[in-house]
């Protein structure tokens, strides 16, 4: 029996370089996404809604004032987060009784997202489909799994995130606007989030259920788009380290990034990518590529490590337009995960299973 094993690791979509997002693409939202930086709260929402909206007649520019004003406005709470806190929602004893707590809670909690500036997940999302409501929008909230942790592939998750859905021209569309605003970095010490990080991203706009279940998966069934695919197989796909590598890698299949192997196996991969890769490399819980940068004491600064670039270790790869293709042999037992690294940045990362 030959002892190689070649998978293959297709990220790609036909059309990479043509196909877009959605329908909306081609539009032009840049005098919408300035003239939403003009629009004050002023302890009002049904005057903001208001604000957003009227100089626009069609819904999609209406949903795309109310997206990119909250992700230009709130910022993530991280310091809640840290707190191990989580949000407190009423206690109900009838369905009469809950539903109307619940309402006069949510428009509290609202509230107090505006006043603040700040929220979590279910906080952008609570506002997103308030402001919706207002302007006779259909939207609703999504509760779900997220994976934005490297660990994270192959582990069951809880649910842990809240994106929501639009309907526009009779379809629903898919946004998160906490992921759009920005984020945090994470302490690898502590596990702490560091500092927000205001930095709009694009990708969690109106985004089609193919490529926001790379990482955000419905815990309700009815938002679970065909071909459809157990929580488990989402559980088990690789974890994507930047927006930019969504953007630019397109993955079909197989997609999992749980990969059972033997010592002695090879792993094929190929994929498409949009944007130029000069150097790929490989790390690994058991090899790491030296790291190139260093903080200068003096200066504070961030300064290039001459030495740690010369030690580094590249894969050998073949281009063909914006196709890559490259082997990894798997030499060691004890291999745990590997990270592929586009240009010296952390850009996917697999698990390894080794089997006898």
């Amino acid at each position: 029996m030959n002892n190689k094993i070649t998978l293959f690791i297709f990220l790609l979509i036909t059309g990479v370089t043509s196909k877009a997002q959605n329908k909306f693409d081609a539009y032009d939202f840049q005098t919408i996404d300035s003239f939403i930086k003009t629009v004050k709260y002023e302890k009002d929402i049904i005057k903001l809604s208001q604000d957003l909206t009227k100089p626009y007649t069609d819904n999609i520019y209406k949903v795309r004032a109310i997206f990119r004003w909250i992700t230009e406005n709130i910022a993530y709470d991280y310091k809640f987060i840290n707190k191990g806190k989580a949000i407190k929602k009423p206690h109900c004893e009838s369905v009469v009784d809950c539903s109307q707590r619940i309402a006069e809670w949510k428009e509290q909690y609202i509230k107090a997202v505006l006043k603040k500036k700040k929220g979590i997940c279910g906080g952008y999302a609570e506002l997103f489909k308030r402001l919706c409501d207002l302007n006779n929008i259909k939207c609703e909230i999504i509760e779900g799994y997220v994976k934005n942790k490297p660990y994270h592939v192959g582990n069951p998750l809880s649910v842990n995130h809240a994106w929501n859905a639009v309907m526009i021209d009779s379809v629903w569309y898919y946004l998160d606007p906490t992921w759009a605003a920005g984020g945090c970095p994470e302490d690898e010490e502590t596990g702490k989030l560091l500092k927000y990080q205001k930095g709009y991203g694009n990708y969690y706009w109106l985004t089609p259920y193919s490529r926001l279940s790379r990482n955000h998966y419905p815990d309700n069934s009815k938002w679970i788009e065909k071909p459809a695919f157990a929580k488990q197989i989402f559980f088990n796909k690789p974890f994507y380290y930047t927006t930019q590598i969504l953007e630019n890698i397109y993955d079909e299949k197989p997609d999992s990034g749980v990969l059972q192997l033997k010592k002695g196996d090879t792993i094929h991969f190929n994929f498409r990518y949009k944007k130029n890769i000069t150097q790929l490399q490989i790390n690994s819980n058991t090899f790491r590529n030296p790291s190139l940068w260093y903080k200068d004491e003096k200066s504070r600064k961030m300064m290039l490590d001459t030495l740690a670039l010369k030690r580094q270790v590249y894969i050998p790869f073949k281009k063909s337009g914006d196709t890559y293709t490259f082997d990894y042999v798997v030499n060691e037992k004890s291999l745990y995960y590997i990270e592929l690294l586009f240009d010296y940045n952390k850009a996917i990362r697999y698990r390894i299973k080794i089997v006898e």
